[in-house]
C-alpha cells in the first residue's frame, strides 16, 4: 500500500492528538500527586502517625458510620439471595399547586 498525502495528514493529526492526550494526563496526574503530597504532609503529626483531617461534607449529603462489617454484608449477598431480593420502592413526591 502506497501512503497518500491524505493518509499522512491523518496519521499526523492522530499523532498530535495522542501526544496531547498523554501530555494532559501526565500534567493532571502530576498535579494530583502534588495535591495528595501536600495533604499528607498536613496530616502527619509529630508522632509519625498520620491522622487525616476530615474533609467538609456538603449539607445535602447524608453521612453515617457503618454498623456492620462490609465483608459480612458481602458474604450475605449470594446469587441465591440476590435472586430472592425485593427491590426498594421508588420514592414518590407529591406536589399540590394552588
Amino acid at each position: 500500500m502506497i501512503p497518500t498525502p491524505r493518509m499522512l495528514v491523518s496519521a499526523g493529526i492522530v499523532g498530535v492528538i495522542v501526544v496531547g492526550g498523554v501530555a494532559v494526563a501526565a500534567t493532571a496526574s502530576t498535579g494530583r500527586l502534588e495535591f495528595e503530597q501536600q495533604r499528607l504532609l498536613k496530616t502527619v503529626g509529630g508522632t509519625g502517625v498520620s491522622t487525616p483531617t476530615p474533609e467538609p461534607v456538603p449539607s445535602n449529603v447524608v453521612v453515617r458510620e457503618l454498623e456492620t462489617d462490609p465483608e459480612e454484608v458481602g458474604g450475605y449477598w449470594t446469587p441465591e439471595n440476590l435472586e430472592q431480593a425485593d427491590p426498594m420502592p421508588i420514592p414518590r413526591v407529591e406536589v399540590t399547586l394552588n
